[in-house]
Formats: C-alpha cells, sequence, structure tokens
C-alpha cells in the first residue's frame, strides 16, 4: 500500500478477526456491545409514572366517593380530567421515547472492524466480544480491550479520569470505553462489552429514553408539592368542619374534588413535557438532532456562543495556496519533494492539513510502509496533537535519512537555527492564511522521538500557506444571532493573525455590534492567555482566541459559566470534546469526529450552519412559551385560594364552584388555550429557568389575589344583598372567573405584560371563541343543566362586567407600577 492512501491497514501480524460465523454465535450469546432494553419494561415504566403521580392519588379517592354517592356529574368531569391529563402525559413521553429511540439509530458512533481478513464499517453496538476494532485520530474507543497493535497511539482519557494529557498506549496496554484517540493509529481487541462496560452502559442509557426533569421542570415539581400541600390543608380543614357537623357527606366529597383540581396544575408538568419534545421533533426535522431533551430548555437560555473557528465558521476544505521557501540553497522542487515525503509518510491520516498537502503534491511513487520493493522506509514518527501542534517524521529515502518537521510557527521556532523571526516577516504576503513552518533536522540524534523534538535542532525549508474559506452563510447566521442577544468568542488553534484575517470579512459594514466586537478587541494568544495576571478579565473583555490548547478552551468555557453566562460551544474536532461537553449547551457539527458528537447535546447532522439562530430562536420560543402557560396555570391556583380562605373561613359564604364547573373554566381558561400557546413559534429573548419562578409567580400572585378578591365581592353581593340561590351565586362566580381568565390569557400573550394585547396566533383567536361557546354551554338547558349554570339576566350580567372592569383596571395599574413606575409618578 503507497503510504499517502489513507489510514494505515491492519499489519500481517494480525489475524484475519473474526469469521461471520464466530461473530453470529456470540450475538446469538448476548456478546455483543450493546444493552439490550426491554421496550415493554420501559413503556410499562412510562405508564406507572404518569398513573401514580400525586394529583392521581389525591383525586381518585374523591372521584370514587362521588360514583358512590350517587353523584355521578362531578364524578365523570373529576375523573375526566384525571384521565385527560393522564393520556396526554403518556402520549407525549411515549413521543418523546420514540424520538430519542429513532435518535439512537441515526447518530450511533461507526466503528472499523476486522472480520473475514477485511475492514468492516459497523455501528458500535454491532461489535462482538473479540472483535479487532481499528482506531484512527477522532475515533472513540467504544468498548473496554486490550491493545493489539500501536503505532503512536495516543488516547485522551479526560472524560474518563480527568486527566487533560494524552496518554501512550502500546501493544498489550488496556483501552477505556469512553476514550477516544487523538494521535497515531492502532488496533484492539473488543473484550467489554455491553453490560460488561460500565461507559457502554452509560452511553446506552443516555441515548435511550428516560425521565430526567430539567431545572425549569424541577420550579415546576416544586411549585407542584408547596400547592399540593396547600390543598392537602384545606381538604383537612374541610374535614373538620364535616367532624363539627357543619356539612354534610356528599358536600365533603365536593369539595374535596373541587379543590384538588383547581389546586394542584397537574396539566403544567405534562405541558412542560409537551413543550420540549415538540422543540425536539421540530428541530430534528431540520436536521438539528436533539440528543437529550433538556437541550431545548438550554437553548432557550444561551447568552454567549463560543465557536471552533475550522470547520464552523469556515468550510474546513483546505487547499495549498502557497509554498514560501525559506532557505535560499534549497531549491523549490526540491522543497516540494521533501514536503511530498513527509505528507506520504506522516501517520496523521485523518489531518485536514496533511490531507491537502497530499491533493496538492501528489502521491509518492514506487512507496511502501517498511521498505520492501520501494524506496522510503518509514522509520520513527511523532503524529500531530493539540498540545505539541507539530508533526515529525524520521524516513529513509534513497539511502539517506531525513527527519521532517511540519507544524505551527510557534512551538517549532525555538528549536530552529538562524533568526526565524527574520524570515519569518517574509511572510506579510500570507495574512489570513493557515501559515506551518516546514522543517529538516540537522544532525538528528540517533534516538527515537519519545513523543518530542526535544534535542532536535532544525532547518526551515518553508512556510506552508493553507487556505480556508468562510461559509457563505456565516455572516448572515452571526448577525441573526447577534440580534437575538447573543455575544460571541472565538477559539482557534490557529495564529492569532490568521484568525484575525479570515475574521475581517464578517465585521465589515456590519451594523452587529457583536459581530463588529470580533475585530475591534484584539486577539489573545494561547500563550497571553497562560500568562495573564487576570486570565478571567482577558477572557471577559476579549472575543478572539488563537493559539488556545483544548485544556484553554475548556478553562474559557468554565470562566464563562462561573461568571454567571449560559454558554454554548460549538465544534468539530477531537480539541473540541472537553469544552462541548463542559458547556451549558454542546454542539457538534455533522462531520466532525464521532468523539464530539458522542458528548454533544445537539448535533447539525446535515453540516448546515444556517440551522444555528433557528435553533437556537426555536428553544426560546418553547421555552417563552411555557412561562405563558405557567401563567394561566397558575394564577387559578392563587384565586382558588383567596375564594376558599376568603369564602368560607371569613364571611361565611357557600363553596365557590362544583367540581364539574371546574373542569369547565379549566377547559375555557386553561386546557385549550394553553395548548394552542405551546404551538405558538414568536420568537423571544434569552430566559432561564432562574426566571422562572420570579416572573411567573409575581404575575400569577397578582392577578390571583385581585381576582380572587373580585371574586368574593361578587359572591358576598349576591348571597347577602341580592339572596340568589348558590347554583345563581356559582353561575355568577364562574362567569366573572371565565372573562377575568381570558383577559389573563391575553395579558400572559403580551410579554411586555403592558396591555398591549395580542390576538396573534390560535391561543389568541381562542379568546374570540371561549366566551360565545361558554354562552351556549349557560343557555343550553341540557348542558347548562349539567354544569349547574343558571341562565344570567341583562343586569345579572352588567354587575359582572362592573366588576371585570374595575378589576382590570386594578391589574393595569399593578402592571404599570411593576414595569413602569416612573409614569405613575410623572
Amino acid at each position: 500500500m503507497a503510504l499517502d492512501s489513507g489510514p494505515r491497514p491492519p499489519s500481517p501480524e494480525l489475524h484475519s478477526g473474526l469469521t461471520a460465523a464466530e461473530v453470529a454465535e456470540r450475538i446469538a450469546r448476548g456478546d455483543q456491545n450493546r444493552v439490550l432494553r426491554s421496550d415493554w419494561a420501559e413503556y410499562l415504566a412510562l405508564v406507572v409514572r404518569n398513573l401514580f403521580t400525586l394529583f392521581n392519588l389525591l383525586v381518585a379517592p374523591a372521584a370514587a366517593a362521588l360514583f358512590l354517592l350517587g353523584e355521578y356529574g362531578d364524578a365523570v368531569a373529576v375523573s375526566g380530567m384525571a384521565l385527560t391529563n393522564l393520556l396526554l402525559g403518556l402520549v407525549q413521553e411515549v413521543r418523546a421515547k420514540r424520538h430519542l429511540d429513532r435518535l439512537t439509530l441515526l447518530t450511533e458512533t461507526r466503528v472499523r472492524v476486522l472480520r473475514d481478513g477485511q475492514i468492516q464499517v459497523v455501528p458500535s453496538g454491532d461489535v462482538v466480544r473479540d472483535d479487532v476494532v481499528l482506531l484512527s485520530a477522532g475515533d472513540t474507543v467504544v468498548a473496554d480491550g486490550t491493545v493489539l497493535e500501536a503505532h503512536f497511539l495516543e488516547v485522551d482519557e479526560a472524560l474518563l479520569t480527568g486527566e487533560s494529557e494524552p496518554v501512550p498506549r502500546q501493544a498489550g496496554e488496556r483501552l477505556l470505553s469512553g476514550s477516544f484517540c487523538v494521535a497515531g493509529e492502532g488496533a484492539y481487541r473488543a473484550e467489554g462489552v455491553g453490560v460488561h462496560s460500565i461507559t457502554a452502559r452509560i452511553t446506552a442509557e443516555a441515548r435511550s429514553y428516560r425521565y430526567s426533569a430539567s431545572p425549569i421542570q424541577h420550579s415546576i415539581n416544586r411549585l407542584l408539592i408547596v400547592l399540593t400541600a396547600a390543598a392537602i390543608v384545606l381538604c383537612l380543614g374541610y374535614g373538620v368542619f364535616y367532624g363539627l357537623g357543619e356539612v354534610s357527606r356528599t358536600h365533603l366529597w365536593k369539595m374535596i374534588a373541587a379543590t384538588i383540581t383547581s389546586m394542584v396544575p397537574q396539566g403544567l408538568v405534562v405541558m412542560a413535557t409537551f413543550a420540549f419534545v415538540l422543540g425536539a421533533v421540530r428541530m430534528s426535522r431540520r436536521g438539528a438532532l436533539v440528543q437529550v431533551l433538556s437541550a431545548v430548555e438550554s437553548m432557550a437560555s444561551i447568552d454567549t456562543l463560543c465557536m471552533d473557528k475550522t470547520g464552523t465558521l469556515t468550510t474546513n476544505r483546505l487547499h495549498l495556496e502557497k509554498l514560501l521557501v525559506l532557505d535560499d540553497e534549497a531549491p523549490e522542487e526540491g522543497v516540494r519533494e521533501r514536503l511530498r515525503l513527509f505528507a506520504s509518510a506522516s501517520p496523521d491520516h485523518s489531518n485536514k492539513n496533511i490531507a491537502a498537502l497530499r491533493a496538492a503534491l501528489g502521491p509518492l511513487p514506487s512507496s511502501s510502509w517498511r521498505g520492501g520493493q520501494g524506496e522510503v522506509e518509514l522509520l520513527d514518527q511523532v503524529p500531530f496533537k493539540s498540545q505539541n501542534r507539530y508533526s515529525a517524521v524520521r524516513v529513509r529515502h534513497g539511502g539517506s535519512e531525513y527527519v521532517l518537521v511540519l507544524g505551527a510557527c510557534e512551538a517549532l521556532e525555538k528549536r530552529c537555527l538562524g533568526s526565524f523571526s527574520t524570515k519569518r516577516s517574509q511572510a506579510s504576503s500570507l495574512a489570513g492564511l493557515r501559515v506551518l513552518l516546514f522543517a529538516e533536522a540537522v544532525d538528528p540524534p540517533q534516538r527515537p522521538f519519545a513523543g518530542s523534538l526535544e534535542g532536535f535542532v532544525l532547518r526551515p525549508l518553508a512556510l506552508v500557506a493553507l487556505a480556508d474559506e468562510l461559509r457563505p452563510e456565516a455572516r448572515h447566521v452571526l448577525e441573526e444571532l447577534a440580534s437575538q442577544g447573543i455575544r460571541f468568542k472565538i477559539l482557534s488553534g490557529d495564529h492569532a493573525d490568521t484568525v484575525r484575517a479570515l475574521l475581517a470579512p464578517l465585521a465589515a459594514d456590519t451594523d452587529a455590534p457583536a459581530v463588529r466586537a470580533l475585530t475591534e478587541t484584539p486577539v489573545v494568544s494561547g500563550d497571553e492567555l497562560q500568562t495573564a495576571s487576570d486570565p478571567t478579565e482577558l477572557i471577559l473583555t476579549r472575543c478572539v482566541f488563537g493559539r488556545v490548547s483544548p485544556t484553554q478552551k475548556a478553562q474559557i468555557i468554565a470562566v464563562l459559566k462561573k461568571q454567571g453566562h449560559r454558554v454554548a460551544m460549538i465544534g468539530d474536532g477531537v480539541n473540541d470534546v472537553l469544552s462541548i461537553k463542559n458547556a451549558h449547551l454542546g454542539i457538534a457539527m455533522g462531520d466532525g469526529a464521532a468523539a464530539s458528537k458522542t458528548v454533544a447535546g445537539i448535533v447539525l447532522e446535515t453540516n448546515n450552519f444556517d440551522l444555528l439562530p433557528e435553533t437556537l430562536d426555536e428553544g426560546r420560543a418553547i421555552l417563552r412559551n411555557l412561562y405563558r402557560a405557567g401563567k394561566v396555570f397558575l394564577v387559578k391556583n392563587v384565586f382558588t385560594l383567596v375564594l376558599i380562605v376568603g369564602g368560607l373561613g371569613v364571611f361565611g359564604l357557600p363553596f365557590p364552584y362544583l367540581p364539574r364547573q371546574v373542569t369547565l373554566l379549566n377547559f375555557l381558561t386553561i386546557g385549550v388555550p394553553t395548548f394552542l400557546i405551546m404551538l405558538n413559534r414568536q420568537r423571544a429573548s434569552p430566559i432561564t429557568a432562574a426566571h422562572f419562578l420570579r416572573e411567573v409567580g409575581s404575575f400569577a400572585l397578582r392577578t390571583g389575589v385581585v381576582i380572587g378578591l373580585a371574586g368574593l365581592l361578587l359572591l358576598w353581593l349576591s348571597h347577602h344583598v341580592w339572596q340568589h340561590d348558590e347554583n345563581t351565586q356559582r353561575t355568577l362566580l364562574l362567569s366573572l372567573l371565565v372573562l377575568l381568565g381570558l383577559t389573563t390569557l391575553l395579558r400572559a400573550l403580551s410579554d411586555s405584560e403592558r396591555w398591549g394585547l395580542s390576538l396573534a396566533g390560535a391561543a389568541g383567536r381562542w379568546v374570540a371563541a371561549a366566551l360565545p361557546l361558554y354562552l351556549i354551554v349557560m343557555y343550553w338547558q341540557p348542558v347548562g343543566s349539567f354544569f349547574a349554570l343558571t341562565p344570567l339576566t341583562l343586569e345579572q350580567w352588567a354587575a359582572v362586567l362592573w366588576i371585570v372592569c374595575g378589576s382590570c383596571l386594578i391589574l393595569w395599574f399593578a402592571d404599570a407600577h411593576i414595569h413602569h413606575p416612573s409614569r405613575l409618578v410623572r
């Protein structure tokens, strides 16, 4: 095989791998690298989790008691509400499970195995015990095993051990699944597969569906516990009234059922699951594969986007632009031949720089890996890795031995003869290109490299200038993201001058300050960051970082997070794995290294950078809609508490409504409208779960108290002044709650909360439809009788409307005082 023809084939010393029959035998025994899961067991767990909720455990006894007492209407209404919540929850979780199961098949890591003497590419889950698995730079180790062959093999185990330095591995040493190859090549025998590999099991569990509450779901669960506790306290109070003979048994269970269904917002939990599943499905259809549902929430809160330059902002299609010879005594053709020799012999077959050189210079004729009939023999090598930023080979060619090196100028200039900085000044014409130094060792020591060039003196031969191009959509994407309030950090391994020149077209004639800042602030090099007295200040105030190592990228992410920023990291290479893993939201490019896609929350499978604004915008719209739904849900809990405590405990009024009336109220003002809210796709600004309790709680508290007091006033007038019967009192109250509930919906749809009432979208149109529907229910005798409604007269409607208008006026003043107090002062 020619030196330049791709990844090294397995050496003859390796056997031919397993046969097809041996593979089938191991699959039959279950010796496969796939943690077998029972779909039935998962579906059963899903049903149990949704069936045995606290809400259902409270409402089921009340519904059963109402059936036994012959109150079939209320019993049907209560049990119907519980059943609806159950079915909606099951449907959404089944959708989530099916989505992630399908995603597992799409994104599963592919590996090369040796079977029947041939290299085959199979999903990592299809690897069986004793398979010979081949490794090259960027590949993930998918099973625990023993190294069979190593050619300068180095693996990164940081995700397992936290050790940031790559670890060399030799034949006979152990590899751990979850690590990944950063340099060299090799092969290992898969021994710990499936359940026998801890990391494989963890990965399988992460990719399979499981319920894992996101931060906002934790906030909702905390609210649920508080409101449920309040409902239980009220129900215990009813028990005291029953013990004192104040209420009948039938009335007791009606009060309990009505309190539970109006105080416990179980539907909000269902709505949160629906929101995240909806967002994941929408984005996956566009090519942004959501691997973890909580990533949908993370997208909504991002305010800082960190990006690797190569393969993210650029196309990563490098080509040789120019070769600038530095040695006056060396003819350019001779330098090109040496460079071709280096590129052909280099072990970095997946390295984009080496691939560009091979494509430009062509193959080296009549060569082989171990001499044989050819002219070239590879004796030793140092594979490229981010930690040293160079690659070296020792080759024997035509009876002579050469040590050839290619790498970053900064990494090699201290080993060069003469004043390399003077020669480097000739490179002023190479601005904006990736410039690498090509050099040859002078009188190289006759000893192995041992992973470095320590003790080697280099003679610069040429500057190799490689050109990459910005993605055509890069500027538009950054401007779109900037309009969403996102700031940028460019984290590149390239030289600062190269990064600055490449970014210049992005910032030219743009109105987006966040994009202009990429060229307006000085570029920080990795060395500057390392020696800075206050690296935090540099990280916070600068936007572009060049020649940074993988560890420094992770450091930048950590500092931004510590300072309260919500950080996303997008990259495609092995050197981005740690930063992608540590960011609040990790995003990997579809054609990136397998290791980067394994740890990412989202994979841009189509490699379309233009999806990024849509993806983040979708997450924000989903979370903003969840905020709106939360406001609508929780207002009812507050005013119910006010009505029950004030009505029963203070004014001695009848219980405010029947269980079946709660069902009607939920349907008109909460259930349908919040479902329609979740379908809205209006753009929203960055928000986080930390704001959920403050924003939603403040809205629900002031709105619920005003509505509750308005309801108490109406009930008191109806009971003591107008002396209506209980059905009329409850009808008046329900009419008030429906009208104020619809105005609450409009206010929730208007994010500014300044009464810029919005009728956009299906939820807004529902407001116009809900009132006529309520009137039909009230005045159509069969339905009105079921809900125990009394048709109201015009005078009664007038009384309701006066109180509604007064309540709206109070809420307007309350909103204005909270959001614009200065206006009230003026």
